[in-house]
């Protein structure tokens, strides 16, 4: 697997030190993760367009390639008992090995989160009951730098 500079994170949502609350992700300190910090979300930033899918993949399903460059941020969980759930990640629409990482995810609670800009497929190996969060953070561009918005009463 390439090492790439991609915003992506994998990783097992039990095996991550929540302090104690389980919350893997959100606005606990615990929940940055040093890289793009992608599981962190400001106690006060507002999201847009906030989507939940539960879903349980069948190994053969044809809908895993095709799809549109990301927007926002996406979390996939493993949400079962053990399966076969591989995701490519790339910065290359053709998915060149040169420009792609690949995971899989296998342990209930394994992850993977990524950021915008990224094509992504996926391919179900084995029966998997996968539940994804997308979300966009709400950001303006201020003097130059990305700031997070304010919430909106």
């Amino acid at each position: 697997m390439p090492l790439l500079s991609l915003d992506v994170e994998f990783g097992n949502a039990g095996a991550i030190d929540t302090k104690g609350t389980g919350w893997f992700a959100g606005f606990g300190e615990w929940a940055k993760s040093g890289n793009a910090d992608l599981r962190y979300i400001p106690k006060d930033a507002s999201v847009n367009g906030l989507c939940v899918k539960w879903f349980l993949h069948q190994p053969g399903d044809p809908n895993g390639t095709g799809k549109p460059v990301s927007e926002g941020r996406t979390l996939s969980v493993l949400a079962g008992p053990p399966g076969g759930f591989r995701i490519e990640f790339s910065t290359d629409g053709a998915f060149d090995p040169a420009s792609t990482t690949i995971h899989t995810l296998r342990e209930p609670g394994d992850f993977a989160i990524w950021g915008e800009g990224l094509y992504h497929r996926w391919a179900c190996v084995t029966p998997s009951c996968i539940l994804t969060v997308r979300w966009t953070p709400l950001t303006e561009i201020h003097n130059g730098e990305d700031h997070e918005r304010p919430s909106q009463p």
